[in-house]
Formats: C-alpha cells, structure tokens, sequence
C-alpha cells in the first residue's frame, strides 16, 4: 500500500510538459470509423493537426519468433485505433474472468456482513384493545348499503377498471394477425353437433310423413318396409347404435377442426364492371316491321349489300324477296323442294346475283330481271333430272336465265367469299363439302373421305382460310397451302353453328345445349367466355359488319343481342355484354327462331321464325 501511494504520489508532482507530452503521443483522431484509414500510412491526426504514421507491421517469421521467445505474449492485444499492442495487468485479467463468469466485477461489500439497522422493540404493550376495533364499522355499512341499492336498479352495472393508455407497450399489428395464431398453444374448438332426429326417424309420426319409398342415386324407387308402434315402451333396441357412436368417436377423434374466417362479400361486388346497356347504343331492341307471306316455317333469311332487299327461303317451297322499308313482297319463285337456305352474292354491286339452296341443287339467279313463263316449270324440270355422284364433280347446267349447280345430296348451306367469285355448299348430313368458282363455273371437293359429319362451314374473313365445324371441334384450313393451321376445342357433341367476326381473329359458336361460346384464337384454342342463356338449342349465330354486335336465335323463340367489342391490342380481351333479349316469335313444333341476319349498315337485325313470319328489329332511333 505504501508503495502504491508514493507512485501515485510521484504521478501527481510530474511536470506540466511531460503530462502534454504523453498526451501528444496517444491517438486525437476521436469516434471516426478505422476504415477510413485502412489504405491510408496514418491513422489519424494529433492535435496540432500533424498525420500521425502507423507502426512498421512485423512479418510471419518475426511474429512467430516473438510468440516463442515472449512468455508474457498471451496477454498482449493489440489496439487497432491506439496501433499498438497492449499488455494486459493482472487485475484486468481478473476482471475479464468475472466478466465471463457472471459475477460482480468490484467487491462492494468487502469480507464481513454489517449492519447498522437497530434492534427491534420487543416489548409488549400493555395497553388494552379498545372496543372500536371489535365492532362493526357503521360507516363501511352504509358504503355497503348504497351499492346493494345500486346493484338493484341497475343489475347489469360493472365498475369498469380504468385503464392507462400508456401503462406498457402495444402491438402495431395487433388487429392484423391471423386469428388462428393470435394466442399461443391448441385453440379449443368445439365439436360439431350431431344431426337432430327427423319425422323420418319418428316411431309414431303423422300419416304424410310415413313413406314406404325412398329414391337412390340411380333415380329408381326402393320399397322400405318399415314397422311403426303406439307406444315408446314397445319399441326394441336400435342395431346399429354402437357402430355410430364408434364412428362419431372416430370423426371427433381422428378428423382435424379448423377455424376459418368467413369474409361476408356480396357476389354481386366480385363480378367484373361492365358498361350500362344506354351507354352502348344503337342496337336493336323493338320490333318495327313483319314480313307476312310464307305459308310454312321461313328456314333462311338474307340481306343484300345495299340493306333494301331481303330474300326468304321457306319450307313451303318459295322464295320470296322483300323490300325492307315497306315489307312488301317483290319477287317470289316456286320450286318442286323446300328452299333451305338463301343467299347474296358479295360482288357485282351486292343485289344482281342471289343462290339459293332447292333439294340437292344450288340455283343461282338475277333476281331483278324479269322472269320467264316457263321459269317455274324449267326449274323444277332441273332439279329433278338427277344428281351428280359423290366423285365425279357438280355439273353445271343453266337453263332460263337459272344456273343451277347439282349435287350428291340435299344441300343444307351455301356461304359466299367476300370476294364474290366463290362459294361453299354443305350437304345436309355433313358429308360432303364443296367449293364453287363462278367465274370458272368449277366445283372442287375439299376431303376426298369424310368420316366426321360437319355442321358448318364458312370462309375466313380476310385470309385464304375457311372454318369447318364439326360436333365438337372448329378446324382452320388454309386453302392455298392446303394443311390444317388450327383446331378450337367447342367441346360437348353439340355444334350447331358458326359466325365468324369481321376481324377473322374470334369465332362464336352455337350449340344444341344452349350454350354460345366465344373463341380468341390470338388467346388460346379453347373457349374465352361460354354463356348459357338460352333454355333451348342455339340455331344461328351472326356478327355485325359495321357494329360491335352479335345475336343468338334459339328454339326458345328468343333472339339474344349482346355487345362484344374487339380491340386491337392484343393485352386487352373482348368485351362481351348483353343488351336486350328479343321476343317477336312463337314456338312451333319445339322450333323457335330458325335464322338471324344483321343489316349491313344499321343497328338493325332480321329474325326468321317457325311460326311462317319475319320480323325486323331496329334501334329507339
């Protein structure tokens, strides 16, 4: 201790000088990260301002050597901020034991235990108890008194704890956690109840309820005799009992319970936004005139380029031609078979060439000039001659100002190419499908072995190709590289018919199920959007030429308008909306609506009926 004190001493009487020069001498380059001055020769600067080196590092061998010939270099650290190595004392070393160790570093209390706490009073007293403390406090009675009162009046009253917002820290997230992990450890979940008993399992139950059959999966009716008693007492011991309860245990035991959150969402609100019907205007949506003339169900109808004359194709065996504006009949033909179907030609300014589709034979005629005497007799004589066979190419054969071009079979369809000069004829059964050229007067067989009946057929808007429609699928033929480009899966076996956009990138088709189906062939060779609106079959389909509109007739004598916009970005889908539901029709013979037909330049649509009637829809305007 002695010596201790006279070193402390000699530190305390050292000159002024030499204290500033050991201070000089230490690092002044203060809270600065040592990175700074890693690929730096300093590592700091002293008071003055002036660059204070680094040491001279030692290589690996003189390292080593220090390391053998030291025996104090275990305790030595080096200090990267004060560069230099530091030895460390003995009570430093005791210190860092401590440390490690969990212990108080310092001794605070020393060697032995004092305290200056004085000795308790153990006198007792001997004063008596007074009386106060043994008898019931009037007070604290009447405390009592008023919330028994309270408590009456107001049963449902709590006194409720306050408590301090800021008492102790609070979850940020606490409303957002998963209820399912809020608290910790198995959530106790009750288990479900069993079924109650019905009037089925009744021993006695009323006259109404006391079925003797009962209906299985199959739909088939299964008698179950069953014996019913008077009285509770007579009723035996059920069977299978045991067996229940054993395999309720084994649901309860075994059948894991889940709590899950119900989100209370309005189906209406997860439906996508569509536009209001006012907002898509024109489209039809009144009946404004009817073609009356046909005496049997009108089969096909069609519009000219020009949107002043519409033809009628009936099963009563006539064609008749219309004026639109007035719904007065112009021209009719006769023929000896029911004319299926009818049709414009594209070219020749849109109105001098018409075709229609009479028994096995596709006549083609001028519908403005004037016809002959005979014209009636020479096309029922042409028709009737016979047929061309299934090998051999259609014979052309004009007689009468008449073009009539034969085939093997009843012919069901003609669609023309938007050029003019060709045509497609299916024959009824899907068998076999052709392609006329009219500038030629040549026909040409498109498959040679047909094995897969087809519905439909009609050509590619813009392109070399053609749509052929079977029950199930759409194919795309190019007809110059003569190969099939693409196949649309319609699935089911219900194709019924087809329509093509003006685009020649969407198809719709309709089906005998009643569903129309949309197909996006930039999207995928399956349906885009399938709506099932129709209670009966879908017979024809048609897009508008110069509108965003497309209709369904169906056998339930309704005519479906619905808005399908097409836009030319290829990250956008079409918009599909339905507009307004069309009645002017009554079914006959489970037929409805046979045919529709868009104007080509207004917002107009023609509708063909089995109740021998024609009807024309056209906009408020």
């Amino acid at each position: 201790a002695h010596g201790n004190g006279s070193a402390f001493a000699r530190a305390r009487t050292r000159r002024p000088a030499e204290r500033r020069r050991s201070v000089a001498m230490e690092n002044t380059i203060g809270d600065v990260p040592i990175q700074w001055f890693r690929d730096e020769e300093h590592i700091g600067y002293d008071a003055d301002g002036r660059k204070i080196l680094k040491r001279a590092r030692v290589d690996h061998l003189d390292h080593l050597l220090q390391m053998v010939d030291d025996p104090t270099y275990w305790r030595k650290v080096f200090d990267e901020r004060e560069d230099k190595e530091i030895s460390i004392s003995r009570e430093q070393l005791e210190l860092i034991r401590k440390l490690r160790g969990g212990i108080l570093p310092n001794n605070f209390f020393g060697d032995e235990y004092q305290t200056n706490l004085a000795e308790p009073n153990l006198v007792l007293p001997q004063a008596r108890e007074p009386k106060r403390r043994f008898v019931p406090s009037k007070w604290e009675a009447k405390a009592v008194l008023r919330i028994i009162r309270s408590l009456r009046k107001n049963p449902d009253a709590r006194v409720k704890k306050t408590q301090n917002e800021f008492d102790g820290p609070k979850l940020l997230w606490e409303g957002d956690e998963d209820p399912a992990t809020k608290h910790n450890g198995l959530a106790y979940l009750p288990a479900p109840r069993a079924k109650l008993p019905t009037h089925g399992d009744s021993y006695n139950p009323p006259f109404e309820y006391r079925a003797d059959t009962q209906v299985d999966e199959n739909g088939d009716e299964i008698k179950t005799p069953r014996r019913f008693y008077d009285a509770l007492r007579r009723v035996p011991s059920y069977a299978p009992f045991v067996l229940e309860r054993f395999q309720r245990c084994l649901d309860l035991y075994l059948c894991p319970r889940v709590s899950k959150a119900r989100l209370n969402i309005n189906p209406k609100d997860m439906l996508p936004p569509l536009p209001s019907p006012k907002e898509l205007k024109p489209y039809p949506n009144t009946r404004c005139l009817r073609y009356l003339g046909h005496e049997d169900k009108v089969v096909s109808v069609a519009v000219d380029a020009t949107g002043k004359w519409l033809l009628s194709g009936s099963t009563d065996k006539t064609m008749r031609m219309w004026e639109v504006s007035s719904a007065r009949c112009v021209r009719k033909w006769s023929f000896q078979d029911p004319v299926l179907n009818v049709a414009w030609c594209p070219g020749n300014g849109g109105s001098r060439l018409a075709s229609a589709c009479v028994g096995a034979a596709v006549v083609l005629l001028d519908p403005h000039a004037q016809p002959s005497a005979d014209l009636s007799r020479h096309a029922n004589a042409a028709v009737a001659e016979g047929v061309a066979e299934n090998d051999a190419p259609p014979p052309w054969d004009e007689r009468a100002g008449l073009v009539f071009v034969k085939h093997a079979g009843v012919v069901s369809k003609i669609n023309w190419h938007h050029k003019g000069d060709y045509f497609v004829s299916l024959v009824k059964g899907g068998s076999n499908v052709m392609i006329h050229r009219v500038s030629k007067r040549s026909s040409q067989r498109i498959f040679r072995q047909q094995k897969t009946p087809i519905r439909a057929a009609t050509f590619h808007p813009n392109r070399p190709v053609m749509f052929i429609c079977t029950a199930a699928y759409v194919y795309l033929y190019d007809l110059q590289r003569q190969c099939l480009v693409k196949k649309l899966v319609a699935g089911g076996n219900s194709v019924t018919c087809l329509a093509a956009h003006a685009g020649g990138d969407n198809v719709i088709v309709g089906g005998s199920d009643g569903k129309l189906q949309w197909f996006d062939m930039d999207l995928s060779n399956m349906p885009y959007k399938v709506m099932a609106s129709h209670a009966n079959g879908v017979r024809a389909v048609a897009f508008h030429k110069k509108y965003p509109l497309f209709a369904t007739a169906s056998d339930d004598a309704t005519v479906h308008v619905l808005h399908g916009a097409v836009s030319a970005d290829l990250n956008q889908n079409a918009l599909i909306v339905p507009l307004k539901i069309l009645r002017a029709h009554t079914a006959r013979d489970v037929e409805g609506v046979i045919d529709c037909v868009f104007h080509p330049t207004q917002p107009w649509l023609f509708s063909a009926g089995a109740d021998k009637t024609i009807a024309l829809f056209c906009d408020d305007n």
